[in-house]
């Protein structure tokens, strides 16, 4: 150990609050407040008239947003000031709780929304419990991985339980139905175990499982068949499937360079179905033009920069598995939203991380977030730290 590093080791505050402050990463915590803030001037603009006309309340939805956005910074500090300990220790019970909330969604207080069973309804409380599991499940499996360090590549000791362990939130997902979480939560174990150190034939015969798996799944059932082929050609069904996507493409065409003004454009008045959730990029879009969709691409990229960034430097394995699963489902979320806006992908009801509205999905975010930032106050050599000692 050189003797430079020794007063970020030796520092006495270094476990304590400030310590935990002057570590964190600023970049990580700026851009997620900046697209939380964005989030709430979007979710204004594409929701104020259809609020408005259906609960006499423009505000409706912001305000909804607000209280789960408050929620979730809540937990995000709690989660920053909790032991690592803690997290590994009480992370299966996360797991277990989801699991228990998934179980729910079939009971009669579940609420059916689009031909599926995805929420728990508590009066004028919506949950949907597939958001905290997935993360109970990172936790849970992480713990599992980091104890069995150095094992992955046996089979019957250490993949079959994690996949026991998985396939319990994996069937519940499938039964509700909910095919896009479900290919979600299995991309995160397939990172998983790569990270772990998986054999490169186990890596190869799993990818091909997965993929085969989802083709099938996406197409024997005749609404995501539909979804596949109106994707293929969103003209040949424009009343139907297709009809979201082109209104889509239509109002990201008519914003232009620059775009029309907030609230300016025509996609939040009834053109564009779920303008404020699924399709809130397209009125990014309509309303700041492309420089706005750059912007927005660019703080996307900045939250996936530094959470692979703190995966790469995270101080144990746990640490490791955690934050490059969470950034993983951050981006993949990312990534298949734009990628169903521009054509790229058919459409799966994944939300826009921080800008799509959904209280449950914003929470559950900031928690991914909390967790992320969490370890980066641990890192051996953490950038505000480095900066703090040059």
């Amino acid at each position: 150990m050189s003797t430079a590093s020794l007063p970020v080791v030796q520092d006495p505050p270094e476990h304590g609050p400030l310590a935990t402050l002057r570590r964190l990463d600023w970049w990580l915590l700026g851009t997620t407040l900046a697209l939380l803030a964005f989030g709430m001037i979007m979710i204004l603009s594409a929701s104020s008239n259809y609020a408005d006309h259906r609960y006499g309340d423009s505000m409706h939805f912001v305000t909804r947003q607000g209280m789960g956005a408050a929620f979730g910074l809540t937990a995000m500090i709690g989660i920053l000031f909790c032991p690592m300990r803690w997290i590994r220790r009480y992370g299966p019970w996360i797991y277990l709780f989801g699991l228990v909330g998934l179980v729910l969604v079939f009971t009669p207080l579940g609420h059916k929304a689009y031909g599926a069973v995805r929420w728990i309804s508590l009066g004028p409380i919506k949950i949907q419990p597939s958001e905290f599991a997935r993360i109970g499940l990172v936790l849970t499996l992480a713990g599992f991985l980091h104890r069995n360090q150095g094992r992955i590549n046996d089979v019957v000791g250490v993949l079959f339980p994690v996949g026991l362990i998985s396939s319990a939130m994996i069937v519940l997902l499938m039964l509700q139905p909910d095919f896009g979480t479900t290919v979600l939560t299995c991309a995160l174990i397939f990172v998983m175990v790569f990270i772990s150190g998986l054999n490169w034939v186990w890596v190869g015969s799993l990818g091909v499982t997965f993929v085969v798996a989802a083709g099938l799944g996406a197409i024997v059932a005749p609404y995501r068949l539909q979804r596949v082929t109106s994707f293929l050609n969103p003209f040949d069904d424009l009343e139907g499937a297709g009809h979201q996507v082109i209104q889509g493409w239509i109002a990201m065409a008519s914003g232009g360079l620059t775009g029309q003004g907030i609230a300016g454009g025509i996609a939040q008045r009834g053109n564009l179905p779920e303008a404020h959730t699924d399709f809130i990029a397209a009125v990014v879009g309509e309303d700041l033009g492309a420089i706005g969709m750059i912007l927005l691409v660019s703080a996307f990229g900045i939250l996936v920069w530094r959470g692979y960034g703190i995966a790469a430097r995270a101080s144990s394995l746990y640490g490791a598995l955690v934050a490059a699963a969470l950034t993983t489902l951050l981006a993949s979320q990312a990534v298949v939203n734009l990628g169903v806006l521009v054509g790229w992908a058919p459409p799966k009801g994944l939300v826009l991380p921080f800008l799509s509205y959904g209280a449950s999905a914003v929470v559950a975010h900031l928690v991914c977030v909390g967790l992320l930032l969490r370890i980066s106050t641990e890192l051996p050599h953490s950038p505000s730290t480095e900066r703090g000692t040059s």
